[in-house]
């Protein structure tokens, strides 16, 4: 899945900006932006890093859908909610769908840090993937050790008055697919929660 997200001013000053948020399931924008340092993960990047599948093989295909809530986290550590309600998205596993929020007002900040609460994540493999030699296909558990999962991703954003900012969220699903358990269907919400990259575009 990808995040877009445009500011607003500060209530305080009485400026306001607007944000909106866009997410993708894998998008090349945020990978090439992203400074994934695997050796700070909480799992064995050999698996990422190795062979995904076999030589001619297409990208996995599928569906994520997931429901989330969002928050910009201001450099004074207060947040601002920046969906009314619960955000449900419906992406591609290879980022050629987008989806996107409806555009917030908020206040003018300084922002570094953007929070992902994960109230559901459904993903569903096709095709196109194989770990270990095993074609994988059908629904993947993402391993949640509670109802709902939060992901906090810095960002560098200076909002001022009038100003519309956009954060690009990427669900980075090709990657932490590799890391899938073929015997269980399933992966670690560590390995999600780390691999997913968030820009500023």
């Amino acid at each position: 899945m990808l995040l877009a997200v445009a500011a607003c001013g500060n209530l305080t000053a009485g400026g306001v900006g607007e944000a909106v948020v866009v997410v993708s399931g894998d998008s090349p924008e945020a990978l090439a932006s992203s400074r994934i340092d695997p050796t700070t993960l909480t799992w064995s990047a050999s698996r990422v890093e190795g062979p995904a599948r076999a030589e001619g093989d297409d990208d996995p295909k599928g569906r994520i859908e997931a429901e989330m809530l969002l928050y910009l986290v201001s450099e004074s550590g207060g947040e601002v909610r920046i969906t009314d309600d619960e955000f449900e998205v419906s992406v591609d596993l290879g980022g050629v769908e987008q989806d996107e929020t409806v555009p917030k007002q908020i206040p003018t900040d300084t922002y570094t840090g953007l929070r992902i609460v994960f109230l559901q994540i459904e993903v569903r493999v096709d095709a196109g993937l194989v770990i270990d030699g095993v074609p994988v296909t059908g629904p993947i558990d993402i391993d949640l050790e509670t109802d709902s999962l939060s992901v906090l991703k810095g960002v560098a954003l200076q909002l001022d008055d009038a100003e519309r900012a956009e954060i690009l969220v990427d669900l980075n699903a090709v990657r932490w697919l590799q890391a899938v358990d073929p015997a269980m269907n399933s992966v670690d919400a560590a390995v999600f929660a780390d691999l997913i990259a968030v820009v500023l575009r």
